[in-house]
Order: C-alpha cells, then structure tokens, then sequence
C-alpha cells in the first residue's frame, strides 16, 4: 500500500510541498524522512507515540541508606523501559541528610564515615545512575520531603555555622538545574499533578488509616510516600496511594524509630500511566525479600 500523507492543500506552494513530500518518502522510506525533521522541543513533549504517559514514582530512597539491591533492579527496570518512559519522579526523602537531623546525635557514632559531604555525594551519585539508566528526554522531577526541608531547618538554626560551605541547598548540591530537573521545594505544600487527576506530593500524615487521610484532607487523587508504608484507598472516582520507599530497612540509621514502628515499613514504589484523556493507572509495586514484579518481568 503507498503512503500518502493527508495534509491541508491551501495554495500552489503548499501543492509543490506536497509533492516533493510524497517523492521523498517513496525514495527514501517513512522513517528515514522522519528521522530528519526538526520538530520543535515543545512539540516532542507533548508527543506520546503510545497514546499515553508512563511514570515512575520513587518516594523515600533515603540515600546514602538506600537498599542497594533494590535501587539497582530499578535501574534495570528503567533500561527496559527505554524511551516508554515518559518521566521520573522522585516524591521526596530522596536524601537523608541524617547529619542535619535531630536524631543524630545519639546514633551517629554508628555510622561510620557519613558527614554531609558524603550524603551528598552519594545522593549526586544516585542521580547520576538514573539519568544513565534512562533516556536523554525523559521528563525529570524532583519534589522535596521533610528530609530535604533538614537544610532549611538547619539554614535557619543558631549554629548553622559549624557546617561552613558543606551547608548546601539540595538543588546545589546535586546539581538539578544543571541535570535538568524540575524541583519543588515545599514539602508540605507543594506538588506535581501527572494528567488531570493526579497529585504527587511527599504526605504529612502518619495515622493508621493514611492513604484515606490524606484522600479526606485533599479531596483529590494523591499519591505519596512518607510513612514508608503501602496503603491505598478509593472512594467514588478519587483514590489515594502510599507507595513506600527504597530505604534499607535494616540500617542502623533508622534505629531512632522504634521496633514496632519499622516492622510496618515496607519496601515499593509506582508506575503511573497518564491516558490520552488524561485520566491515571496506578500500578503500585511491592517488593518482597529485596525483589519485585513490573511490566510483565520478575526483578
């Protein structure tokens, strides 16, 4: 069958392109002519070959005490995703800052070697993984959560002093402009809104019942990390999601929290899919003895 492009004809000039269109398709082939267009950036965003949107959610990584088995299968997961992959997000506590936090200074002793400097390498290293991991137009967000809001705590603190010029905003530190990144950072208030429908924001609340709190006190769809717990609940055409996080749960890092508390901690993520009429598709991951299963493959 020949292909023939549809295109408005308002004047002789539009005729004369049409032709040289047609020809140069039949001599070189479709892909090839639309390998050498140039579409304008703006355009390339709005366009979903698919006819939808797929995200990936990642709230609570919490480097450097990240669960590296995990954090590298998510990786692989976005290599075979490939340019499916419309955009990442990371919903906040992606860094820990622990040294900036007020638990500290009963437990740091036990971490060997962690300063700010080296949270921050760390959390640079991470994102560099990422970005290596996935395509080069894939949409980036970067949401902050009460961890990151650490450095503006301690930004406005008495002694903020001691940290001389290792006290970096976040965005500096990890260079996210630089990368691309878009980034919000009022945790409590802020949020990104994939589709019509959905708002990710970082979550405030820690009661039992979370995901039909923050749904109560949003009247909107969310999806969220924060209480490194998973939940969801619906009610009509609203939902809410907690997602987890990435955290090692075994890290002396969290031994702030008590037993009971960490041993409803759970370990997951989301991917999101955003149709052509803007509604969303939550698949929320769960992982199980460091493993999991998306898109149709066992990690």
């Amino acid at each position: 069958m020949e292909f023939r492009p549809r295109l408005p004809i308002e004047s002789d000039k539009d005729k004369k392109l049409y032709k040289i269109l047609v020809q140069k398709i039949r001599l070189d082939g479709l892909q090839e002519v639309l390998n050498q267009l140039i579409v304008p950036s703006s355009l390339l965003e709005e366009m979903d070959l698919n006819g939808c949107q797929k995200w990936l959610i990642l709230s609570d990584v919490h480097r450097p005490f990240h669960n590296k088995i995990i954090w590298n299968k998510v990786l692989r997961l976005i290599r075979n995703m490939g340019t499916e992959l419309y955009g990442i997000c990371l919903a906040g506590d992606y860094l820990d800052l622990y040294t900036l936090g007020s638990y500290n200074a009963e437990s740091l002793g036990l971490l060997k070697g962690i300063d700010l400097a080296f949270e921050y390498q760390d959390g640079l290293d991470g994102l560099l993984e990422l970005q290596a991991a996935a395509h080069e137009g894939i949409k980036k967000l970067y949401l902050y959560g009460n961890h990151e809001d650490r450095y503006f705590r301690t930004l406005n603190s008495k002694d903020n002093a001691k940290y001389g010029t290792a006290l970096k905003d976040p965005i500096e530190a990890l260079y996210l402009r630089e990368h691309g990144w878009q980034v919000k950072t009022n945790w409590k208030d802020d949020y990104f809104t994939l589709g019509e429908h959905l708002d990710v924001v970082h979550g405030t609340y820690h009661n039992k019942h979370v995901a039909a709190k923050h749904l109560d006190q949003t009247q909107h769809s969310v999806i969220f990390g924060h209480t490194h717990r998973i939940q969801s609940f619906h009610l009509g055409n609203k939902a809410a999601y907690n997602i987890g996080g990435l955290f090692d749960l075994q890290n002396n890092a969290f031994g702030y929290m008590p037993r009971f508390t960490r041993s409803q901690w759970a370990n997951g993520f989301a991917i999101v899919y955003i149709d052509e009429n803007g509604c969303y598709h939550v698949n929320q991951v769960t992982i199980w003895d460091n493993s999991f299963y998306a898109e149709g493959k066992m990690y």
